[in-house]
């Protein structure tokens, strides 16, 4: 899931009229394209349950608020592509232009098929054709599982990311064959869904991307706080341990303070994986102690454990010191607020929040004893890689 809030079904227009000026000038020396990636959310037919345009759409608002106050884009672009219905999407672009921000819809899309790698390949085509530049980066809005697969029916909405149906659900290895299939390496992604922190995703994506910033449990209603990060995403090179701060700021003082925020350096994840098939050929853990780890999720049986909590119950002294080291250089910067929220109470027996006492910036689901996704989890790169 991404956001616990109840959700309203809300179509809104304005997004999808071309701006008056349709020969605007390319803005000079572009040096980055950042891609705004929301695709639908919900389901295939009506009541649209917990459909998320409407939050998008006041994400957007927020950045092009961000973007006016700072008095421009500088040498970044925003393309972004938003799912309207489960038929219909656009690809926008917003500008800056007479002290406002214009919005030009370049390509409409009927009925896309934007879940599978020649999907997500022609997609980030068009927006390469559209605004070339030296570097791209990416932010993805939808619900997210981390890396539970796609079609797994009716396991808490689950979903690699996307929408709530299968057919709206997105595999993380076909978004990375996606990405490698358009010759487009990403500077970063940055998931504005849930459980999107972790090993088994960031090993999917390392390939892919050079950052991924993501949650490792769920994230609220609002989001990412576009308005006080936007600057720090469109830099050329962007303030990672500011897009953290900001985070921390805003959830602390909001009105539900609850929040994690990761920056993964997927260039360190062969690094991570060596060690850690090294380890697991010298340690099995104790399937008794997995009450004991950090629990990151709202599920009734954890399947998001803080890494280094199953590190410090699994290995020695001298082992725990190697991770220490390794996990500050795959994870430099992340927070967490002193509990995080769920909104699966009703299948968690009653539980709303979980208190952090544990947090290294990045899950593991290798010790879960989960039923319904245990026998998955020997399925991942990840796994695969490291056993």
């Amino acid at each position: 899931m991404k956001r616990f809030l109840g959700l309203c079904v809300c179509f809104v227009t304005l997004l999808f009229t071309s701006c008056s000026d349709d020969n605007a000038p390319t803005p000079p020396e572009t040096q980055k394209t950042l891609f705004l990636y929301l695709p639908w959310s919900s389901t295939g037919q009506p009541p649209y349950q917990r459909n998320l345009y409407s939050y998008f759409i006041n994400n957007i608002e927020n950045i092009e608020r961000a973007i006016r106050q700072q008095g421009g884009m500088g040498n970044t672009r925003l393309l972004t592509f938003i799912s309207q219905s489960p038929t219909y999407s656009a690809l926008v672009e917003i500008r800056y232009q007479g002290n406002q921000c214009v919005r030009d819809t370049l390509k409409r899309y009927n009925a896309y098929d934007y879940t599978s790698a020649s999907g997500i390949a022609a997609l980030l085509g068009d927006v390469k054709t559209a605004a070339p530049a030296p570097r791209y980066a990416m932010v993805i809005g939808c619900h997210g599982n981390g890396w539970i697969p796609s079609g797994v029916k009716d396991y808490y909405r689950s979903r690699s990311f996307g929408g709530i149906d299968a057919k709206f659900q997105t595999e993380l290895s076909d978004l990375a064959e996606g990405i490698k299939r358009a010759a487009m390496p990403l500077q970063f992604i940055a998931f504005d869904d849930c459980y999107m922190a972790g090993v088994e995703v960031a090993y999917d994506l390392k390939d892919a991307t050079d950052h991924i910033i993501a949650s490792t449990s769920e994230i609220m209603a609002d989001g990412l706080p576009y308005y006080r990060i936007w600057r720090h995403l469109a830099a050329t090179s962007p303030d990672y341990q500011s897009i953290v701060n900001e985070f921390h700021t805003y959830y602390t003082q909001h009105t539900y303070p609850y929040g994690t925020l990761s920056v993964i350096d997927c260039r360190q994840m062969d690094a991570m994986a060596a060690w850690m098939k090294d380890i697991n050929g010298r340690y099995t853990f104790d399937a008794t102690h997995v009450d004991r780890l950090q629990k990151l999720d709202g599920m009734a049986q954890t399947i998001f454990f803080d890494m280094k909590s199953y590190i410090d119950d699994l290995c020695d002294a001298n082992d725990r010191s190697q991770f220490d080291y390794l996990v500050k250089r795959l994870v430099p910067y992340h927070t967490h607020t002193n509990a995080v929220y769920t909104d699966l109470s009703q299948f968690n027996g009653g539980i709303s929040t979980i208190p952090v006492t544990t947090f290294c910036g990045i899950t593991i689901s290798d010790p879960t004893t989960n039923s319904y996704v245990a026998g998955r989890k020997s399925m991942t790169a990840w796994w695969q890689a490291t056993h």
